[in-house]
């Protein structure tokens, strides 16, 4: 089928014939529609006990990511032979003024898709994870997992032992109680539990989590508590995860208002690993600092309900969700690289292997000088040497281009001048955001003191450039396009100045 293809090609297009595009990028498709299957079926999330489990998916994603590089580079390589057989280009064969444009989008279509398995990958693996709930459903649940971990075996807050001030010094004194509002609790009672919440995972904070709760048992409000830990057994219903006792049971065997010091260790976890949650101090008089005497064991219990299965899947959804392996940063990353090869291909395609390897080498040289006396200089120094080699690198190219006497080195230039511009506009962006930090005091800014309040300096345009730095790469792209774009032409006036 592609031979037959690739036969009507010849005639009607040389230049997909050529590129062999349409087979490659075929098999780059198959191999796409692969990836995302892997990858979705490593979206699945597994409720399990294990909090730290995660070695298997870990090393299932690195075997797939090798292997997808793996892939890409062996399929280049069978395409760079393929399309290096025959180029019309180096042939004078008779072509448009923006046909290598047109040749240099094709070469960017098969780099991006043969550069981007991994991402189809995580892609699909993030895809399912999300899938399961939405991102307000999965926050929700998590709050009530927070919420019930008080009732839970866990840590205390509140330590054994105060700061107490002595003779105008602050000593560690021993205590068995604390104050909560205007009632004492002792030290063991679930006023002194803590709420296990990561903050990063949810919008509500572990402070506004605990003064939740702890008041709903202060207030006494019972009907709070039973609710959820209904809303607790739901979740864990709907998961089809077992526990030994019912709500009710629960409810019964925690709660004991007002002091809540009569209560059962409930367990996380079918499995309980019995390991110490509080330590216990000795006290110098003498000294500020507890010394570690022992350690205290909770009692541990045969009742228990599957907490730590609920969190470690609905953390790693709402971690799809708020901080998915695929992000902005990663797709500028791909696309980048998949405009870097192509730039590097199409360069060698106008050029030659000879120049194409001088400008690699004479490039690489003259940045290590370059980056020595930056370090020394400073960093505005390497942005000013950058833009002086680029510009004498465009002025060296259009002057053989009008004097048309012999190409000389222009081979050379032609290839830094195409690997270089990607780069010319953040380089320019970052230059100007240095100068401008430099010249308005960014550096050695302290803020001041507004109305008894103190207040960081502002720098409103510093700011504004720091916030568009995405908008900045985006447009970048369609500069490197467009710069193509309209240099091909001149390349291809270039190319019929005779070799020296």
């Amino acid at each position: 089928m592609f031979k037959n293809i690739q036969d009507k090609l010849l005639i009607s297009n040389p230049l997909l014939w050529n590129l062999k595009i349409v087979p490659f990028a075929a098999i780059a498709l198959f191999f796409h529609m692969i990836f995302f299957l892997l990858g979705y079926s490593n979206g699945e999330v597994i409720f399990k006990n294990d909090p730290y489990d995660y070695y298997d998916s870990g090393f299932d994603t690195a075997v797939v990511i090798f292997f997808s590089v793996v892939i890409s580079i062996l399929i280049t390589i069978v395409w760079l032979v393929l399309y290096s057989r025959n180029n019309a280009f180096k042939s004078f064969y008779p072509k448009s003024n923006f046909s290598l444009f047109k040749e240099f989008l094709y070469i960017l279509l098969f780099c991006t898709l043969t550069s981007s398995f991994t991402l189809t990958y995580l892609s699909a693996s993030d895809f399912r994870t999300r899938n399961y709930f939405t991102e307000n459903e999965v926050t929700k649940k998590l709050e009530i997992l927070s919420l019930s971990s008080v009732f839970l075996d866990g840590a205390f807050i509140e330590s054994n032992y105060e700061s107490v001030l002595v003779d105008g010094q602050y000593k560690n004194q021993p205590r068995e109680n604390f104050k909560y509002r205007d009632r004492t609790y002792s030290l063991s009672s679930l006023m002194n539990k803590r709420v296990e919440n990561d903050a990063y995972y949810m919008t509500s904070s572990d402070s506004v989590l605990n003064a939740k709760v702890k008041n709903w048992l202060y207030e006494n409000k019972k009907d709070s508590v039973r609710w959820v830990l209904t809303e607790f057994m739901k979740i864990a219903k709907k998961q089809n995860l077992q526990s030994n006792i019912t709500a009710e049971k629960w409810l019964s065997l925690v709660y004991d208002y007002p002091k809540f010091e009569n209560y059962t260790i409930i367990n996380k976890s079918k499995d309980r690993d019995d390991y110490p949650y509080e330590t216990a101090y000795a006290v110098d008089s003498t000294s500020a600092v507890g010394v570690v005497v022992e350690n205290v064991r909770q009692p541990s219990s045969t009742y228990y309900v599957p907490y730590q299965s609920l969190k470690n899947g609905y953390q790693e959804i709402a971690k799809a969700h708020q901080n998915p392996t695929i992000n902005l940063d990663s797709l500028y990353f791909y696309l980048y690289f998949a405009i870097g090869l192509a730039i590097a291909i199409f360069s060698f395609k106008v050029t030659s292997g000879r120049n194409w390897l001088i400008a690699l080498v004479s490039l690489g040289v003259v940045s290590l000088i370059t980056g020595i006396f930056s370090a020394m200089s400073g960093g505005t120094a390497f942005f000013i040497f950058y833009l002086l080699i680029f510009f004498g690198l465009l002025i060296h190219f259009f002057s053989t281009l009008a004097s048309r006497s012999g190409k000389g080195i222009s081979g050379i230039t032609l290839n830094q001048i195409l690997w270089l511009f990607p780069s010319f506009f953040p380089t320019l962006y970052f230059c100007i955001l240095d100068i401008a930090k430099s010249s308005s005091n960014y550096y050695n800014s302290s803020g001041k003191y507004v109305n008894g309040m103190f207040v960081n300096e502002s720098f409103p345009k510093i700011d504004w450039m720091e916030n568009h730095f995405a908008e900045m790469m985006i447009a970048n792209i369609a500069v490197i396009i467009l710069f193509i774009f309209f240099f091909s032409v001149q390349i291809k006036k270039w190319k019929g100045i005779a070799e020296d």
